[in-house]
């Protein structure tokens, strides 16, 4: 088969490999759709995102691996435990699992765990020649991680699946809840969906920010209240504040992970709100305890997504509460791996949001 291996920082090579096999416990699946996502994007250039968001550190990969985690296909062939009558089953994938031992995950929370193996996310599979991922034409997965898709759920929605749990999740950490002002910083696909999800759970007001038009289009269309573009609005936080009440918002979603962008979001946050990273990057950042957390304010990171936010993800997308197709602005072929990922560093040229790959 095909697939596309990262060796280190800036280092894609496309390469033959065999067919994998699976395991015991596993499914094989012919790979119709996988996305890129961002910290796809940060791996190639050489940052760990998992262990930063997650362990709060920096790994860094020593094993060459097949990237990809945003996958869609069909089931193929089954591992001897597993029911042969999955085969031709159309499934998303929950691209991780935790150890099951650790402190962690015996408290049901395998997001946080330290052992984790991710499909298309990390080089510690110590057994396997080529950790696997959804860049290649097939993969294997363990067979309780290969989710059946809804019929009215195509391979292209379903490949932001992952992104949508780890929105769910975010909203959960942030306990959205009605009345509350909402802002979201970055409308890529992540910051797109985390505002539907707000509205889900009945955020009266939902802000959106973003330095591109194209995306707080897109957020318009997807029923965000206000947009912002910051580029053109050097007042966006007085902006925000003034579409608030005063008051601020209640919940800050931050997707970018910068410096400036966790200032503006700590000085828009209201009383006992909550500005939560969905973006973790290897940033120094000198803050004012008074801004950081007087009047019961809350800075935290929301990392990775639980097993069951991803069931709910299934749900809601099959619901059509949360729509994904508008944002996904480009689809190409696996081989066009460099044009992608040089159209995602050079997003505003190329006006991109979400592209997928198809092998």
């Amino acid at each position: 088969m095909k697939a596309v291996v990262l060796r280190g920082p800036f280092r894609f090579e496309m390469v033959e490999l065999p067919r994998p096999v699976p395991r015991e416990d596993e499914v094989l699946i012919r790979v119709k759709v996988v996305g890129i996502c961002g910290s796809d994007v940060r791996y190639f250039l050489g940052e760990n995102p998992w262990a930063l968001h997650t362990l709060g550190r920096d790994l860094k990969e020593t094993k060459s691996f097949i990237l990809g985690h945003e996958v869609s296909g069909e089931i193929v062939e089954t591992g001897k435990w597993v029911k042969s009558s999955r085969v031709s089953e159309r499934v998303g994938v929950l691209a991780f699992k935790g150890c099951e031992e650790c402190y962690y995950c015996k408290r049901g929370f395998q997001n946080l765990c330290e052992h984790t193996l991710h499909i298309g996310h990390d080089g510690r599979w110590g057994d396997v020649d080529y950790p696997p991922g959804g860049y290649a034409e097939y993969m294997q997965i363990w067979a309780n991680n290969a989710y059946r898709l809804p019929d009215n759920v195509s391979y292209e929605e379903a490949t932001q699946l992952d992104g949508l749990a780890v929105a769910i999740h975010a909203n959960n950490r942030a306990g959205v809840s009605p009345t509350e002002n909402v802002v979201t910083i970055g409308c890529g696909a992540i910051g797109l969906m985390v505002s539907q999800v707000a509205r889900i759970r009945g955020a009266s007001k939902i802000i959106a920010l973003d330095t591109r038009d194209k995306p707080l289009e897109k957020a318009e269309a997807l029923g965000v209240d206000h947009v912002i573009n910051v580029k053109k609005n050097k007042n966006f936080v007085d902006e925000v504040l003034k579409l608030t009440q005063g008051i601020g918002a209640n919940v800050v979603f931050d997707t970018v992970g910068s410096n400036e962008t966790v200032k503006a979001g700590l000085s828009m946050l209201a009383r006992m709100g909550r500005l939560i990273m969905l973006a973790v990057t290897p940033v120094k950042i000198e803050l004012n305890l008074t801004d950081l957390v007087g009047g019961e304010r809350v800075l935290t990171c929301s990392a990775n997504h639980l097993y069951e936010d991803y069931v709910v993800g299934v749900e809601l997308l099959a619901s059509g509460k949360v729509k994904v197709k508008p944002f996904i602005t480009h689809i190409m072929k696996l081989e066009e791996y460099k044009e992608a990922f040089n159209m995602l560093l050079h997003k505003e040229d190329y006006d991109v949001i979400k592209i997928v790959l198809k092998p």
